[in-house]
């Protein structure tokens, strides 16, 4: 049987091993880090300065609004769920 270094199908078919999946990963994060560095280079201090702190309160909002969601959803009081006991043969 043949393995991976052969160019062969991995055990799963479908599979990637996972030191190639985190080389990718780490190389697609790297890559994108790179293309933001390059577009903020390009827009000038004041407006930077501007979306920052836009997408600052952009995630200050969203963090609110996952932190009421969780405590809605933690003081739910709906009604209860039948539980009933089945028997077994």
């Amino acid at each position: 049987m043949a393995n991976d270094e052969d160019g062969a199908i991995p055990p799963r078919g479908w599979e990637i091993p996972p030191e190639q999946d985190a080389a990718q990963g780490s190389a697609d994060a790297d890559a994108l880090a790179q293309v933001i560095e390059q577009l903020l280079a390009l827009v000038p201090a004041e407006l930077r300065a501007r979306l920052t702190e836009a997408v600052r309160q952009l995630l200050e909002a969203l963090r609110a609004l996952i932190d009421w969601c969780v405590a809605r959803l933690e003081h739910r009081t709906g009604a209860g769920v039948e539980v009933r006991d089945i028997p077994i043969l």
